[in-house]
């Protein structure tokens, strides 16, 4: 495409240079800009993009995108953005020919859910025969690519890329998790959802809405782009968003367009009747926990909402597997259970340990091993460790990714929501920084019919300590300390 078709009608001024100039590509990233492609610089909250537009240039940069005057040589084509992030998600749509509207998109926003739901839309619709793709915090896919994120949504350049990849590969579906920072920054601006998923809402990320009310409006801004809204009404802010929106309900306590009833909860899987205007089917999952029958329900309902057939979708349950570092089982032949997940809210933290409990046997000690992330919001961190210490019988209070934060300090903010008879008892309580060596200590402290969960890191391969990120897995942890324990003691 031209620049000059590219930038056409859109918010776009000042436009210098060789406007005929042919583009292969657009990146907001100057270390992905490629010979040929369009940099689009971006003022950032640290960072001014402003300032790598010589980088750029430098790897082959034939047009500049700025919020600011860009300085270039007069053989790159320029332009000033008027609406920053906006513009340029327009600007990447067209680009990439609106693949969002060649797609039937499925988009899945809330604190807790998003992940596993939309990774079971794409396993159950995969395992049907229908190609879908998905956008999320563990992978990127298109068809048979598959790629590890960066983001839980990306910027929107590459948002609309990987939905050409999607068209591309055949697929006719695109499931996308749409984080509440995604659509503040305006990074799935102009996509054109078939159903926007609502999940729940719960303590998080205020550090950058400031409140729950900021929150949850950023959370309703998906339902402006979407056909159809699904939203879970046993989630109180649910039942609020309800009210407000012509939407489509599923719950399992109460009453709902799509309702799971008759749930029982085993060690190897999931049964409930799952309801709706069409009729009643039994569902049996794989899948473990409370919480994963809602993210099932969720997905289910998203893709009968979406035009799909129920009855062709059925048979692929019994294949899903969910999402990778969400409540996933660790065996090495130990004679206890660990789990890994990616917990790390006060809500999600007593579900998880609401879902051990249900897991444990009766003579056995429920473990915990939880820290709390540095530069993110403090004011959770007691109530994470509350909510730890209200189900857990071992605490394992450690350091999740404490980034440019003193992990002490961390430790230290989350102390108030222990009990002071917990953290006293040294059979109970656990203080130490060192994730890894939480992890050995907690194993070796475990007994025959024990578990213990690990939460937090979930699928993340790496711990993030002064800017740099190490590499680093819960699950790796754990292999490599039984490892070591066995070969010591065969």
């Amino acid at each position: 495409m031209r620049f000059d078709e590219l930038i056409r009608g859109l918010d776009v001024t000042g436009a210098t240079g060789p406007l005929n100039i042919e583009l292969s590509g657009i990146s907001s990233d100057s270390r992905e800009v490629r010979p040929g492609w369009a940099f689009v610089a971006l003022q950032g909250e640290k960072t001014d993009g402003a300032n790598f537009i010589q980088k750029a240039v430098a790897q082959g940069a034939v047009a500049i995108l700025s919020e600011a005057p860009a300085v270039a040589p007069v053989t790159i084509a320029c332009a000033r953005m008027q609406q920053g992030r906006w513009t340029m998600a327009a600007l990447a749509k067209r680009f990439y020919g609106g693949p969002d509207e060649g797609l039937v998109l499925i988009g899945v926003t809330g604190t807790n859910g998003k992940t596993t739901t939309t990774t079971l839309i794409r396993q159950l619709l995969r395992g049907s025969g229908i190609g879908c793709g998905l956008i999320g915090t563990v992978m990127n896919a298109a068809g048979d690519l598959e790629e590890e994120a960066v983001h839980t949504t990306p910027e929107s350049t590459d948002f609309y890329h990987w939905l050409r990849r999607s068209i591309a590969a055949g697929d006719r579906a695109a499931a996308v998790e749409v984080s509440s920072h995604a659509l503040m920054l305006g990074r799935v601006a102009g996509a054109c959802f078939k159903v926007g998923v609502f999940t729940n809402l719960t303590q998080d990320h205020l550090d950058f809405h400031g409140d729950m009310e900021r929150y949850l409006k950023a959370k309703w801004r998906l339902f402006e782009q979407s056909e159809k809204k699904l939203i879970n009404v046993d989630d109180p802010y649910g039942r609020r968003e309800l009210e407000a929106f012509d939407a489509v309900s599923y719950a399992i306590d109460r009453p709902a367009c799509y309702r799971a009833s008759g749930l029982e909860l085993g060690p190897t899987g999931t049964r409930f009747t799952l309801h709706s205007a069409k009729g009643s089917w039994p569902i049996e999952s794989p899948l473990l926990g409370r919480f994963n029958a809602y993210n099932l329900l969720a997905a289910l309902a998203a893709i009968v909402e979406a035009g799909f057939d129920l009855e062709l979708i059925l048979p692929a349950i019994p294949g899903i597997t969910g999402a990778p570092g969400r409540i996933e089982r660790v065996d090495c032949g130990q004679p206890f259970g660990v789990m890994v997940d990616y917990a790390h809210t006060p809500d999600a933290l007593e579900k998880l340990l609401a879902e051990g409990r249900r897991l444990l046997p009766k003579a056995g000690r429920l473990h915990v091993l939880f820290g709390c992330g540095g530069d993110r919001d403090r004011s959770k961190r007691p109530l994470m460790a509350a909510a730890v210490a209200s189900s857990a019988d071992v605490i394992w209070h450690t350091s999740d990714n404490p980034r440019f934060e003193d992990p002490e300090i961390i430790l230290d903010d989350a102390m108030p929501g222990i009990p002071a008879v917990i953290r006293t008892d040294p059979a109970r309580y656990h203080r130490n920084a060192n994730r890894a060596e939480s992890v050995s200590q907690a194993l070796l402290d475990c007994r025959p019919g024990d578990l213990l969960l690990l939460a937090g890191k979930g699928h993340e391969p790496y711990q993030e300590i002064n800017g740099i990120k190490h590499p680093y897995s819960d699950r790796g942890a754990v292999e490599q300390a039984l490892a070591r324990e066995e070969r010591q003691h065969p």
